[in-house]
Parts: structure tokens; sequence; C-alpha cells
């Protein structure tokens, strides 16, 4: 029983940890409790960065590099070699993530440039594979294609949205 809630867990960890990253994202907006603070656009690119991108990079990269025999079988793949490559740019992605939650505006839109990039290229890649080679296993077809295509948007949203809240402020001279 527990080995199952644990490899559920695991299958459907990209989203587990974006919906979290929400939970905890309206949690801690200081306006959404009614005080002044972080703004909600905030506390969700902190929590969905440090989560959705961070963790999950950091979990992907030890998946495809130490047990990458079950990360291809979970995908549907064969295992490859080239399952190094793919874990070292999920652990770049994830440290990206990591380094995001505390850093200034520039740093985050490098971070959201990288983590749109690689999930875009993602789910391109699962697409292809659903189209080309019939491919609907959990790990192509599941929640980790639809938070492929999620978390760039959370993320360039809430970017635009800090952005546009800094430069209001810049303009009105705060």
């Amino acid at each position: 029983m527990l080995d199952r809630v644990i490899a559920g867990f695991l299958s459907n960890f990209s989203l587990v940890m974006l919906i979290l990253a929400v939970v905890l994202a309206f949690a801690l907006s200081r306006p959404w409790r009614g005080a002044a603070g972080s703004s909600l656009s905030e506390e969700l690119f902190r929590w969905v960065s440090l989560l959705a991108v961070g963790l999950v990079g950091l979990y992907t990269g030890v998946s495809h590099i130490f047990f990458s025999q079950n990360a291809a079988a979970e995908i549907g793949w064969q295992t490859s070699p080239f399952q190094f490559e793919v874990g070292m740019a999920d652990l770049t992605i994830g440290v990206l993530g990591v380094l995001a939650f505390r850093a200034g505006l520039g740093f985050r839109a490098a971070a959201t440039i990288a983590a749109t990039i690689f999930f875009g290229g993602d789910a391109i890649g699962h697409v292809r594979q659903m189209v080309i080679a019939h491919n609907f296993a959990p790990g192509n077809a599941g929640p980790w294609f639809w938070t492929d295509i999620l978390v760039p948007i959370v993320l360039i949203a809430c970017l635009v949205t800090l952005w546009r809240q800094q430069r209001r402020l810049a303009v009105s001279g705060r």
C-alpha cells in the first residue's frame, strides 16, 4: 500500500509540486491576507520557481543520471546514454529554479527563459512521441507533459506582472 502511494507521488511529482507551489503562494501572499507585503505574483513566482522548477529539476536530474532504467521506463523509452546529458540539463534548470527563489528580476528573467526553452522542448518532444510513436506512457503524456506547458506560462505571467509592478514603482518614484 505505502509503496503504491510513494510510486504515485513520484509519478506525479511535477504536478504535486506545481499544486503545492500555488497553494503556498496563495497562503503566503500578504495582499491576499489583507496586509502589506509581497504580491501574489511575487509569491507565485518564488514558489513555482523553487518547487515546480527547482525541486522537480533536481529530482528528474537525479532520476535520469542515477536511476536511468526507471526514468526511461516511466517515459516509455529505452535506456539511453543520452539520459546522462538530459539529467545534467535537468540539474542545471533545477539549480536555476532554486536560486531564482530569492534572486532579482534580471536573474529571474534568465532562469525563466532557460526553463521555458527546456520545458517547451520537453513538451514538443512529448507531443512528437505521442504522434509518431503513439507513446502515451504516464511519464510522456501524463502530468509531466502538462506541467511542461503550465509551469512556463505561470513563470512568464508572473515575471511580466512583476516587471510591470517594478516599472510602476520606478515611475512613481517609490
